[in-house]
Order: structure tokens, then sequence, then C-alpha cells
């Protein structure tokens, strides 16, 4: 293992909310403390420095990585904070994705609050990509916690998007997932909670319901106006073109 981990004086296993690593809070013999983050399954570690990530003290090519350890609680069981922990929420977003980076997993065990300041941790997959995409998946975890992105988030983050836009981005992102492959792997992993796994069934279930009610609102939206008009919409769209003989 890690030649740090030889002097360490106290190695415990650390209870966290993840679902692909095994976890331990490690104190080291020159009183810091450090997590010990092993993959359920091996990969390649990201190649990127991160602004304002956790530093890596060690890490092995199996994707083993020795990380400072951060104080604070993560935004899942915080909740609801104030104003300005969103406003540091919404400042540690922006620096990763003003230097064109994205974190790539914003779900809200990933976010260590505390003291009005915000940490994104767990780097497994950082990559470079559309920040709307990014945004879009942090509202959707906010919402799967029953809870939404507040306006002291866009002080932090120092710009906002247009709301059309994001639901655009959100509803893509919402499809992808649904069809990606993590359901059943998480469905298939005997090392998984039966809280854990409880809670990622009903994520299914409430993005399922969230993206049926986008589709039913923009149907909805449509029968009103033909209601409303005794005819529809593509109709009255036909009817407003000019005609041959004007």
């Amino acid at each position: 293992m890690f030649p740090l981990l030889r002097t360490a004086v106290r190695v415990e296993p650390l209870h966290g909310e993840g679902l692909t690593n095994v976890l331990h809070l490690v104190t080291l013999a020159d009183g810091r403390k450090a997590v010990l983050r092993q993959p359920k399954v091996a990969r390649d570690l990201p190649k990127f420095v991160v602004p304002g990530a956790p530093e890596v003290l060690a890490h092995n090519g199996r994707g083993d990585v020795l990380v400072e350890y951060v104080e604070g609680r993560t935004l899942a069981d915080a909740l609801p904070v104030s104003e300005e922990v969103w406003r540091g929420i919404g400042l540690a977003f922006q620096k990763i994705h003003r230097v064109g980076l994205l974190h790539n997993d914003v779900n809200l065990h990933n976010i260590i609050v505390g003291e009005g300041k915000a940490t994104l941790i767990d780097w497994d997959n950082p990559g470079q990509g559309n920040p709307l995409d990014e945004l879009a998946a942090f509202e959707e975890h906010l919402y799967l916690h029953g809870t939404v992105l507040p306006q002291a988030f866009w002080a932090g983050y120092g710009s906002r998007p247009a709301p059309e836009l994001l639901r655009v981005h959100r509803i893509a992102g919402c499809i992808g997932w649904l069809a990606s492959e993590d359901w059943q792997e998480w469905e298939d992993d005997r090392t998984l909670r039966p809280e854990h796994l409880a809670r990622v069934r009903n994520w299914r279930r409430l993005l399922a319901r969230w993206l049926t009610d986008q589709f039913r609102t923009d149907f909805l939206a449509a029968e009103v106006a033909v209601l409303h008009h005794r005819q529809r919409p593509e109709d009255r769209h036909e009817h407003g073109r000019p005609q041959h003989g004007q």
C-alpha cells in the first residue's frame, strides 16, 4: 500500500454514503487526517490538477487514493443551509467551470460544507464538457433530495443561465441517466447496503416521474391552447401564413 500508511496511528472504517468506494479514515503520524478511498472496481486515476480539490497525498495504479480529509458535513446531511453556504457552493462550481473542467458526479454526498464554505470531493471522473450539463445534474440531485437551487447559489457562481436552456439540459441528462447501466450495476452489487439500494431505487422512481411531468406539462399546455382557440396550434400556424393570392 502507501508508505504514509506504515506510520499511521489509526485507521478506521468510514461509513459514508458512497456507492462505488470502500472508505477508511486515517490519522497520520503528524496528526493530519486523510481518507483512503479504494474503488470496488479498479480504474485509472484522473490526470487533472483541479483547483480547490482536496490534496492527493498518494495514489497507485489500481485507483486507490489517499486524499486530504475535509472537515464538515455533506450537503445531503446539512440541508437546509444558509445563503452564505449556498454562495460558497456556487463559488466552488465557478472555480472548476472557469478553467474548463467538470466534476462529473455532483451528487449531494460529494459536497462538504462548513463555516460558510464548500468543497467538492471524490474526484473520480473529472473531465471537460458543457457546464450547463453539470448545473442541470446538480439541480436534478437537489430535486432527489426534495429541494431546489436557490438564488444565493447563482450569486456565488457569478451568472445564471436561462431557465429554459437549463431545463433542456436537465431533460437530456435525465433521459441519459435513466438509460444508463448504473441502475443494474447497483442492483447487482452485493456489497451495497440495503438502505443505499433503497435510495437509488427511489431515485429512479423520482427521475421517471419528473421526466414524465415535463412532457405532460408541455402536452397540457398545447391542450389548453386548443380549448381556448378551438383549433390546433399547428392549424393556427398554417392560417397565419401568407396566402398564395395575396
